[in-house]
């Protein structure tokens, strides 16, 4: 029997001269900042059903911590965006969230929580007023989207 809390698997990607798809390519998108990182010898994990870099340069987490206050580091953090966008938007969104969405000015962005009727917490994230009408949410792990369809299909 295996102990998942001690297990740990990294996924270090490799650039092929071969024009084939893989495994990996199939069921995971890479993210728009893979190229890059992959000078920096990345490691990776799946966070939020996407690869989120472990490691650069077999650097550790206080040496990573270290370069981002004293210098410049990139780094892709996992989150998932979501697009929310139509005449109903703030309608549906005030659905979903606790926080009034009306209230976000257009160019501004607020820390919301998406729940469940009975109250539990789906997930949390930064919510972007972009136009009357349209909307992104940078959401941590969880799945929103799936929970914003439903109330869509139940409220029309």
């Amino acid at each position: 029997m295996i102990n998942s809390n001690n297990l740990q698997i990294a996924v270090s990607v490799h650039q092929t001269e071969i024009e084939r798809p893989n495994e990996l390519a199939r069921t995971m998108a890479p993210h728009p900042l893979i190229h890059q990182e992959l000078p920096y010898d990345p490691t990776y994990f799946v966070y939020n059903r996407r690869l989120a870099t472990a490691s650069l340069n077999n650097l550790s987490a206080d040496d990573v911590y270290w370069r981002v206050r004293q210098s410049v580091i990139l780094r892709h953090t996992g989150e998932l965006p979501l697009e929310i966008r139509g005449p109903d938007a703030v309608t549906l969104l005030n659905r979903v969230f606790t926080r009034d969405i009306a209230k976000n000015r257009v160019g501004r962005c607020s820390y919301q929580f998406a729940c469940y009727d009975h109250g539990g917490m789906i997930t949390d994230g930064v919510l972007v007023r972009l136009a009357e009408d349209r909307f992104w949410f940078g959401q941590a792990d969880g799945d929103l989207f799936s929970w914003l369809l439903a109330n869509a299909r139940a409220w029309c």
